[in-house]
């Protein structure tokens, strides 16, 4: 596929959805795409009953109509499958120290990434729950905050805060735990971007192939495409993809996108596909995510939303150290299976440090076919803006920004 890789065809994925939806409250899904003027596919996935923190709208995007429309499927089927109900799960309630003092688990608490200054006294009892290791297949108690989204059980001081990170579907439990490696590797490198931008332009004369058709789309409807790419200590192909209105005024000026995988040309298509998803989420005003950015900047009044976008647009269409799509590296020759892409992504985290390979399984029906899991690599960073965790790699690397920053001054 363009933007994924599955062990079972689009068509197969499809059918398996489609027979567990109604018994997630899925109601609908529908192709957003014609809202837009880009035509690059988006389809929306509806899901009135969402717990409160969670999501009653997912999206999803591909080069395909059908890549969009089982790519909603499956984010709805995740977000479902992450609500905690209590009486489907077992909690242990364990102290800082005792997680990481179990003789399963290979981290250290900051390891987890807390939020940026979020304390916790050694004594307070954190409720658990139990992951596999990967490798192994041993049980390792890890906080629950970082197992659901939203979680609203019962005790404990609240260190992490509710995300989607590593959360991921498949047609095997292989397959959702690759897509979510993958994703959380590209959250760490973003992360170290947010502290440093050491972005660089990709030259889009070079983009060849579905990238290509995906930034033909978009110039033709009249939007500027950049596309850069970022070093990382993985060696991994990672993309952000931005497409501009002529307008910093337009009611969406800027929309970003991402992408990390191990062919180049995947993680490309998926961060130009997620900057067209995101557009088309923001026109469709489903979101309950997208109100939250719509009442800061109403607040901070339009004119700062309107410098803070041409301060974007100035950083990101900088073409200094413009490269060429084939300097950015590319391991698709070394991938043939689903296994080999696992193989390969958690080889580049050891690179880091990541020792322990962790997941729980959240399959919400079982026997149909459809694998829903919450992958978690102690030790790969989490920073966004609305969501600032820190572990020790990224404050070390924040602390090295700063110092970098004196010097120059």
């Amino acid at each position: 596929m363009t933007s994924s890789l599955r062990e079972c065809s689009l068509e197969e994925t499809l059918a398996k959805a489609q027979a567990i939806a109604p018994q997630l409250g899925i109601t609908r899904v529908t192709d957003t795409t014609w809202l837009d003027r880009v035509g690059i596919p988006v389809y929306a996935s509806i899901r009135p009953s969402a717990q409160n923190g969670s999501l009653c709208v997912n999206a999803g995007k591909g080069l395909r109509p059908a890549e969009a429309r089982v790519g909603a499927y499956m984010e709805a089927i995740e977000f479902a499958a992450a609500e905690f109900r209590a009486e489907d799960r077992d909690l242990a309630f364990l102290s800082a120290s005792e997680i990481a003092g179990q003789k399963t688990a290979r981290f250290d608490f900051i390891d987890l990434c807390p939020l940026l200054g979020r304390k916790a006294s050694s004594d307070e009892k954190l409720p658990c729950v139990a992951a596999t290791d990967f490798a192994t297949g041993e049980h390792v108690y890890v906080p629950a905050e970082l197992v659901f989204a939203p979680f609203h059980g019962p005790g404990g001081p609240r260190l992490f805060g509710s995300s989607s990170n590593g959360l991921s579907s498949g047609n095997t439990a292989l397959e959702a735990t690759v897509h979510g490696l993958a994703e959380l590797l590209e959250r760490d490198v973003h992360a170290f971007h947010l502290i440093r931008d050491t972005s660089r332009p990709v030259d889009l004369d070079t983009v060849s192939g579905h990238a290509a058709e995906l930034v033909r789309r978009a110039r033709n409807a009249g939007l500027e495409v950049v596309l850069r790419t970022s070093a990382n200590a993985f060696g991994l192909p990672f993309f952000q993809a931005y497409m501009l209105e002529p307008d910093d005024t337009a009611p969406v000026a800027i929309a970003f996108g991402a992408g990390l995988h191990t062919s180049r040309d995947i993680a490309a298509v998926r961060a130009i596909a997620e900057a067209a998803q995101s557009r088309l989420s923001h026109i469709h005003g489903g979101r309950d995510d997208i109100i939250e950015r719509h009442n800061y900047f109403d607040k901070a009044a339009r004119k700062a939303e309107a410098e803070a976008t041409a301060q974007l647009r100035a950083k990101v269409s900088d073409r200094d150290g413009l490269l060429s799509m084939s300097d950015v590296p590319d391991h698709s020759g070394e991938v043939d299976s689903i296994s080999a892409a696992g193989t390969l992504l958690r080889d580049r985290a050891a690179w880091v440090g990541v020792e322990q390979l962790l997941t729980v399984d959240l399959t919400p029906v079982a026997g149909s076919g459809l694998h829903v899991v919450r992958v978690l690599a102690p030790g790969l960073e989490s920073f966004q803006h609305d969501l600032q965790r820190v572990g020790r790699r990224l404050a070390a690397h924040a602390s090295s920004a700063d110092r970098a920053e004196e010097a120059v001054a």
